[in-house]
Order: C-alpha cells, then structure tokens, then sequence
C-alpha cells in the first residue's frame, strides 16, 4: 500500500490508484476507439513509471504494472460505447480526484497531478511517429490537459 494514500477510505485508493488507467482511456478513446498502438504505450507506459517516476509514486504505477493489459480490458469492456457518454464518465471520476487531492500530502498531491498530466500528453502522442513525438489528434486535444482536475495549491500559495 502507497503510504500517502492509506489515509483515505477505500473508495478514493482506488480512485488515486487507478487514476492512470482512467486518464489512459479518457485520452485513448478520445476519438471513438482504443487502438493497438495506444493499448501498448499505456502498458510501456506504466511498466516505464515504475522506475522512472518520482520516488513516492512509483509504488502507484507498481500497483498497475503486473496486469496493465487485463485491467485495460475489463474496463474497456466495462465502459459506455458511445463516446460522449464514456468521455463523461471517466471525466467525472477524475473530477473526484478535486476532493482527494487536498487530503494528500502537498508534495505527493503535486507530483501526482503532474504525472498524470504526463501521462495523458504521452498516450495522446502514441499515434504520432517515433515514440509519439508528433502531433496530439483534435479528439484528444481537449482532455490532455485534464481540464476536470485543478492543480494542487503548493503550500504558499494559499490565500
């Protein structure tokens, strides 16, 4: 268990472990479909947090890697098939994620957040070229920026 997170109810782990995964399909079934391509760059993707990520979150992206592609399966196969409707559910799990990240350490709220964001940029790259490094398709430029998560305050800012 990710110690920042073992404070919250069950509910919300799930929610923060599982954020990636739910960031991956937002952006990967942007345009109507998951591709090939896609679901091997989540799986690359997660396997490469693992030990690139920042310490405290490595452990989340532990927790996805021994069985990415089955737990991208069961919730494609679990999600709506119309995309607007899936689009506006995974949206609005991640939206939760406004009233956990004040409960979480400052830092590893922070971290968290920017790895998410990475994270949607990388799979909405995964169309595009060596290692995705060209363009972001229209479908998926609206949710990139994961515009239903608001950025951790750092401690100083606070009014």
């Amino acid at each position: 268990m990710i110690e920042n997170i073992q404070h919250l109810t069950q509910e919300e782990q799930d929610l923060v472990l599982n954020a990636p995964i739910y960031v991956s399909l937002l952006i990967a079934g942007a345009d109507g479909e998951f591709n090939n391509d896609e679901k091997k760059r989540i799986v690359e993707l997660v396997h490469t947090k693992t030990f690139s990520e920042r310490y405290e979150l490595r452990e989340l992206y532990r927790n996805l890697d021994d069985d990415t592609e089955a737990t991208l399966r069961t919730m494609i196969a679990s999600l709506p098939e119309v995309t607007s409707e899936r689009q506006e559910l995974l949206s609005g799990l991640l939206g939760r994620l406004n009233t956990i990240l004040p409960k979480l350490d400052a830092t590893f709220a922070r971290n968290l957040y920017t790895s998410l964001r990475q994270f949607a940029h990388y799979v909405a790259s995964a169309d595009g070229g060596f290692w995705g490094m060209s363009a972001v398709n229209e479908a998926e430029r609206q949710w990139v920026k994961l515009p239903m998560i608001e950025e951790p305050q750092s401690q100083g800012d606070e009014a």
